[in-house]
């Protein structure tokens, strides 16, 4: 301890400051930082890792669901008593083939009763047979076909990427089962062909965000859920007959994240590939590592220049006293008159300047209102500075959402942008009306009807709204307190509809009575019963300070008791099963009144 000491004692403050800012805070911030931002890296790779493993997994299963399913139903049809009787009779006369033919239904059951067949082929070398949609004879072009070929040398089923044509005549690439249906009295067979459908996959399969391609063996691809997306050569990065998972990053056209495993059929030597692919979460990865970064850096700097600043500026003070004592110690007396600052060091100028003011009386006087000054404008500027600080520019708000906005624009996020929008012009009006004691009621029906779209953004078809009034009435020409409604279509959204799965309703009724303005706010939640309607009204009425329990309704119904009396404020009605219907009652007065903040 005391070769530090006698070590620091050797070197100028200054550099004593950079130094134990070097070793108590840059270094170990540094290290710290760093390893926090690659720790939220590595988390979120991870994140990211295990959503693709787990929306792969998924995929697989629903893929493995489908394939065993046609598996099963070419197993049928290959049992199937009457079609292999069809297919082994030499029929003699047209009649009899058109009537054998209509009483078999085999083929139309199946396709009528399971839509994850989209085709179904008989291929046979029966020519007394006539050709119809599923029965086609075996011609020298149908067997110089590979899968013709491949059905002939193998007994086994097995699957095929084939281009086929749907039910509007456009070329499509399908998956499908190739598999023999055996005739014993002939001693021969017929090649099944079943297609399975693309649409049932994707209504299958798309379930997320992530990008879902499938292929077989080598043969190519045979389903992508969104043809948007960029042709990523997934089959020659993966290598065919690869029977790991790969669950990280994908070296494509870019860096992904994605999940590649395969699927391998328990009927057939076939070998699927599914890969769910996150196009955007590396570039997200990134984006994050770098602002964390560059925050980390930013406050590194921002540390760094106020030590280099304060370190500046305090030895420049300690260079100033020294300079003072030495100067007095010489007996020149004309030192600086004042010493910024308010510490030991200032403490300790001011005693030499009582020592000094001891000998020339004269100028204590001017000494003693130099620094009085001094302080008195400290004070000021430190008191102007926290005035400043506490300013907040809501422009810097607006500014901030719109550029955002614009940049979700860019990126084709319009549901982000159209979120930013509705949210930037609620903020305005909230910010708008604060201070303010009235509004119009058109205004505050337009921040109602932005406060119910983004709350449509979050719960879908559980929230729909609708907007009624009674005719004519013109909404410019009432008043209401800015911010009244709100609560109440929130309790609407979150309460009413709360176990509301989908088409949840709210409708806004206005329409007037008398002098009396009726605002009529319905939900077709699940509604309450009378004891829930007699507590709730209780707790408007009588709020208890220790609960935050209908807060809301009693915060409405206090500021309409306290401005307009007794004979205005809110009415709940609800039934059970049908849903609920707050109405306020208000004075119907013209926008021109004015009042004190409310």
């Amino acid at each position: 301890m005391t070769g530090n000491k006698h070590f620091f004692s050797k070197i100028k403050v200054q550099k004593q400051l950079y130094l134990i800012y070097l070793i108590a805070i840059l270094i170990p911030v540094a290290i710290i930082g760093s390893y926090l931002v690659f720790s939220s890296r590595s988390l979120l790779l991870d994140h990211y890792k295990d959503v693709a493993y787990a929306d792969n997994l998924r995929a697989k299963s629903l893929l493995l669901d489908i394939t065993t399913t046609i598996y099963n139903h070419s197993r049928s049809l290959a049992k199937d008593e009457a079609l292999i009787e069809l297919l082994s009779t030499d029929y003699d006369s047209a009649p009899e083939t058109a009537l054998t033919l209509k009483n078999y239904t085999g083929f139309y059951d199946l396709l009528s009763q399971d839509v994850s067949i989209q085709q179904i082929h008989v291929y046979t070398y029966n020519h007394t047979i006539p050709e119809n949609a599923q029965l086609h004879h075996i011609t020298d072009e149908v067997q110089k076909q590979d899968w013709f070929q491949r059905a002939s040398a193998s007994v086994s089923p097995f699957w095929s990427v084939t281009t086929v044509s749907d039910d509007f005549g456009n070329d499509i690439t399908a998956l499908c089962l190739y598999s023999r249906i055996f005739l014993p009295k002939q001693k021969s067979y017929a090649i099944l062909n079943m297609t399975l459908s693309n649409n049932h996959m994707k209504n299958r399969i798309e379930g997320s965000s992530l990008y879902t391609v499938m292929w077989l063996n080598d043969e190519g691809i045979f389903y992508r859920s969104s043809r948007t997306q960029p042709e990523y050569d997934l089959i020659t990065s993966y290598a065919p007959g690869t029977n790991r998972t790969y669950t990280g990053t994908v070296e494509l056209d870019e860096k992904m994240i994605g999940c590649v495993a395969p699927l391998l059929s328990s009927y057939s030597r076939d070998l699927f590939y599914i890969a769910s692919i996150n196009s955007t979460g590396y570039a997200y990865i990134q984006k994050i590592t770098y602002t964390y970064l560059s925050i980390l850096l930013l406050i590194l700097f921002a540390t760094s220049m106020f030590i280099f600043l304060f370190s500046h500026y305090f030895s420049r003070r300690v260079i100033a006293l020294r300079e003072a004592m030495h100067n007095a110690s010489l007996g020149n007396y004309h030192v600086i008159d004042s010493f910024p600052g308010e510490d030991e060091i200032s403490d300790a100028f001011a005693d030499l300047n009582i020592m000094i003011q001891d000998i020339l009386h004269k100028e204590a006087s001017i000494y003693e209102a130099q620094i009085r000054a001094q302080q008195l404008e400290n004070q000021q500027q430190k008191m102007e500075f926290k005035m400043l600080s506490s300013q907040i520019n809501p422009h810097f708000l607006y500014n901030t959402l719109e550029t955002i906005r614009m940049r979700s624009i860019k990126a084709g996020c319009l549901e982000v942008a159209n979120a930013i929008k509705l949210l930037g012009k609620s903020m305005r009006y909230v910010l708008q009306n604060t201070a303010t004691s009235f509004t119009t009621l058109q205004k505050e029906l337009d921040y109602i009807q932005t406060y119910l779209a983004i709350q449509k953004l979050r719960f879908h078809d559980r929230v729909n709204y609708s907007l009624k009034i009674r005719t004519p009435i013109d909404l410019e020409e009432y008043s209401i307190f800015p911010l009244l409604l709100q609560p109440v279509v929130e309790n609407a959204v979150l309460h009413g509809l709360e176990e509301v799965e989908e088409n949840g309703r709210i409708i806004i009724h206005i329409l007037t009575q008398g002098s009396n303005l009726h605002i009529v706010i319905f939900d077709n939640g699940r509604g309450m019963t009378l004891e829930e309607i007699d507590h709730m009204q209780q707790n408007m009425r009588n709020h208890p300070e220790d609960s935050s329990k209908s807060i809301g309704l009693f915060n409405i119904y206090y500021r309409i008791q306290l401005y307009y009396g007794d004979t205005y404020g809110i009415r709940v009605q609800s039934k059970p099963g049908f849903g609920t219907a707050v109405t306020l009652i208000l004075p119907a007065q013209p926008p021109t009144f004015r009042g004190d903040h409310v």
